[in-house]
């Protein structure tokens, strides 16, 4: 059986470490074999991923193209792509969450919603069975370590199921030690068979382990990474990108 990691964040969004240093630990420290790195509203990290792979091409790690992209409203979906062409570019931030699934889907990703239950940038129960209706969802995280208490998985698994909803799940992973805590198996090693496996329902989420605790001041750093860091650079790089396109 294979293992995957989905739903990380890198620096290059509000995530506390590299793609090198996520990669690094993941080669030394696990057996997983499929990493997917999905950063708010930013790609970059795969080609990062991809230029990683190349300085260490015999190492089992595959990394998948993904993205955590913003639609209006604050509310998060996760698209993953796993065989080229892969899109060089995210959705415009804060569309019309309907417009935003169907982009995503026209782009060949499939779309996962994450984090069901979080506050604000979760989708909520109802919302997910709304939405599962009118437009294309592949799957959902099931198993997240986040803000779903135990008890209610029954009753969220029932929402997947009568959607055909793939139950999926992710760490949600902005510290290296929290890269474990939510794995996925399935039948083989590769992304091929990765994909297969989404294909065929025999992926499987499981719970997996926590790393070591993390101080007050890192947590406090993560925040103001996520809360204003990140912002101001988005915010730079669209102003840069505007200034480009009227000259």
């Amino acid at each position: 059986m294979g293992a995957a990691v989905l739903h990380v964040h890198s620096v290059f969004s509000d995530g506390m470490a590299t793609v090198d240093e996520l990669l690094d630990e993941i080669e030394t420290n696990s057996e997983i074999d499929v990493v997917g790195i999905t950063d708010h509203d930013d790609c970059r990290a795969f080609a990062a991923a991809l230029d990683w792979k190349d300085r260490h091409p015999g190492s089992r790690i595959q990394p998948i193209w993904g993205v955590e992209a913003t639609a209006f409203g604050f509310t998060h979906v996760l698209a993953y792509r796993m065989q080229p062409p892969f899109p060089t570019a995210v959705p415009r931030k804060f569309q019309a969450l309907r417009t935003l699934v169907d982009e995503l889907n026209t782009t060949g990703c499939y779309v996962v919603v994450p984090h069901v239950d979080a506050p604000m940038v979760g989708m909520g129960r109802r919302r997910l069975a709304r939405l599962a209706a009118e437009v294309h969802l592949f799957g959902y995280e099931l198993l997240t370590p986040y803000f779903t208490a135990p008890g209610s998985l029954p009753r969220l698994r029932a929402i997947g199921d009568r959607h055909n909803l793939l139950a999926l799940g992710g760490p949600d992973a902005h510290f290296i030690e929290d890269l474990y805590r939510i794995v996925l198996t399935f039948p083989g090693r590769t992304v091929e068979d990765f994909e297969r496996s989404w294909v065929e329902r025999t992926v499987v989420p499981e719970n997996g382990r926590e790393g070591p605790k993390k101080t007050l001041r890192r947590k406090l750093e993560q925040q103001h990474r996520s809360l204003v860091q990140h912002p101001r650079e988005q915010m730079q790089t669209w102003m840069q990108s505007r200034k480009n396109g009227q000259g």
